[in-house]
């Protein structure tokens, strides 16, 4: 078994390009709505099966001075999930969130929010 970098987890765009520079962080969440189908009358137990996903994806960084460093909010980017090299998922995000932080006498950073459109696909 190997263990995973977090420097190793990283966005790309669909030119192969990392999405944002100097990431502190990235986080993607995948989600699942339940539906219950165990009849109330019926069953001491519940039951589920699985409804609609969802997916979003969070980045943390650290600003820098390359134009086109922050995706626009209410843009759409093709985007790869990578753990070093290897592609590991692929889809289509839009940016729904994009702030920028900036303290005196620390580093100026930023945090991206983006939510899936469609699926998230396993290479």
């Amino acid at each position: 078994m190997a263990i995973i970098h977090g420097r190793n987890v990283k966005i790309y765009n669909s030119s192969g390009t990392a999405l944002i520079g100097a990431a502190k962080s990235c986080v993607v969440n995948m989600d699942a709505d339940n539906f219950e189908v165990a009849s109330e009358t019926s069953a001491t137990d519940k039951e589920y099966i699985p409804g609609r996903s969802s997916w979003t994806v969070e980045l943390s960084h650290l600003l820098t001075t390359n134009k086109g460093g922050i995706p626009l909010v209410k843009s759409k980017y093709v985007i790869s999930y990578m753990v070093g090299s290897t592609q590991v998922y692929t889809g289509t995000v839009l940016c729904m969130h994009a702030d920028i932080q900036g303290a005196v006498g620390n580093l100026a950073t930023g945090n991206i929010s983006m939510l899936g459109s469609g699926p998230l696909t396993a290479v």
